[in-house]
């Protein structure tokens, strides 16, 4: 899906390791390489894609790295939103911006 949505995303192999967390959109922080990265972290099915398993992704503020195979840290910062589904992309890609606004709020201030 990132690649229809043009927005490249960190896809991890185990979603599993947010089990117990409620589903939705979070906003992050991560390290990776020793550096310190804000996202938006989204845990749950992609429901515009119809599917029904749990994925886990993120949104890397400011990143354009290939990073297969390194190991990425992140720490949930807080919630964003529940899952809902979307009748096209475009609707979707509106809701990511507004996502990416609300998560960089509640990113700065946990560091204040």
């Amino acid at each position: 899906m990132a690649k229809k949505i043009k927005s490249p995303t960190l896809n991890f192999d185990n979603p599993n390791i947010l089990l117990g967390q409620k589903q939705g959109v979070y906003a992050c922080f991560l390290k990776i390489n020793k550096k310190t990265y804000q996202g938006v972290l989204y845990y749950g099915p992609r429901l515009i894609l119809k599917e029904k398993e749990n994925i886990l992704e993120i949104f890397v503020f400011d990143f354009n790295k290939e990073i297969y195979g390194e190991t990425v840290f992140f720490r949930l910062a807080g919630f964003v939103r529940e899952p809902k589904n979307f009748s096209e992309f475009n609707s979707f890609r509106k809701q990511l911006k507004q996502d990416c606004y609300k998560a960089i709020k509640i990113l700065e201030s946990t560091t204040k």
